[in-house]
């Protein structure tokens, strides 16, 4: 049997972060913790111009940055600082210095003739903080917005020429594995460009570790995060749907603040690992038998054994060894 990898071939963009923290955030949801910025919101906003301008101007011709705004709700701050934002990163697309913008936003804060307007400025993505499309874990999570509104959010950024981004949160308060992969689901669906999975996690200063002290909130445990998350990123590799992030990015002090919740260095390491496993797995049911040689990418080799080698011992139960499980340069697997 011979078959292609469902992941979609992965396209390296190199991207210029600029945080915005807790900017046009009308409410602050129960698992945030971003640090509210001193100082007005303008003086802020001018901060942020002037640093991105600083930075565009010193970078090297031909550099191919993707600028792209985090961390706020940018959509909702005024809309003369988006046209300012965005349209300083666009003067830059003619030289090569950047290539695109992106921003993420909440589902409730897009407005269809403002989309285009940026879009023609240089908005390239807009990555949706949906979190979920279940009504109560929403309600629960205090992001006040229903699924009818996510949906037809995401109709709006598709309709407006832009790329569309889903952000997932498993684990939210009231949420189980079967609402995370009925979300999997929704999200195939709506066929976003990308997606970017984000474990909930307790921090503190937040609701939920008011809520996780009192013992009214549990998070999931790291093995059934890694097991939930497998399963929805295979589902989104066979639909063609890129996931560019799994689980938080390592940054200095996160540790220092986190309470409690499935948050590992190696997450998205484990979590690829375990959508292999699924896929090979699917595979062995349909030829009815366990296979006695697999050869695929060399790529995926790391993965195949699993973090720190997790995965091997189900693996040999499986007749599966290191000579018999071999790489190659092809872009498919075989399996005798």
């Amino acid at each position: 049997m011979i078959f292609s990898h469902p992941e979609p071939v992965s396209r390296k963009t190199r991207i210029l972060p600029v945080f915005m923290p807790f900017a046009g955030c009308r409410t602050r949801c129960v698992y945030c913790s971003q640090t509210v910025q001193t100082g007005t919101a303008e003086s802020q906003l001018e901060n942020i111009y002037t640093l991105l301008q600083q930075t565009l101007a010193s970078a090297e011709e031909g550099a191919g940055y993707e600028v792209a705004f985090y961390g706020g709700t940018f959509t909702a701050i005024p809309f003369e600082w988006q046209e300012r934002l965005v349209s300083l990163a666009g003067q830059y697309i003619a030289s090569g210095k950047v290539t695109g913008v992106r921003c993420s936003t909440r589902p409730d804060a897009v407005d269809p003739e403002r989309l285009s307007q940026l879009r023609n400025l240089g908005l390239k993505t807009v990555e949706l903080g949906v979190q979920t499309y279940n009504n109560t874990v929403l309600t629960n999570s205090k992001r006040g917005y229903t699924e009818e509104v996510i949906v037809s959010a995401c109709n709006i950024v598709k309709k407006s020429s832009l790329d569309l981004g889903i952000q997932l949160l498993p684990g939210l308060p009231g949420m189980d594995k079967k609402i995370f992969q009925t979300d999997i689901e929704k999200t195939c669906a709506l066929a976003p460009a990308v997606v970017r999975l984000y474990p909930c996690l307790v921090f503190e200063n937040t609701v939920l570790a008011r809520w996780y002290a009192r013992g009214e909130f549990a998070p999931w445990g790291l093995d059934e995060t890694v097991e939930a998350l497998g399963m929805g990123v295979l589902k989104l590799w066979q639909h063609g749907i890129r996931v560019i992030r799994i689980g938080v990015a390592q940054e200095d002090g996160l540790t220092d603040s986190l309470i409690a919740g499935p948050f590992h260095p190696a997450m998205g390491n484990m979590v690829r690992s375990e959508a292999l496993r699924c896929l090979l797995v699917e595979k062995m049911e349909q030829l009815n038998k366990p296979f006695s040689r697999l050869i695929l990418p060399k790529r995926y080799q790391g993965e195949l054994w699993g973090y720190k080698g997790s995965h091997r011992e189900f693996w040999s139960q499986q007749g599966m060894s290191p000579e018999n499980a071999l790489g190659w340069k092809l872009p498919v697997f075989q399996m005798d």
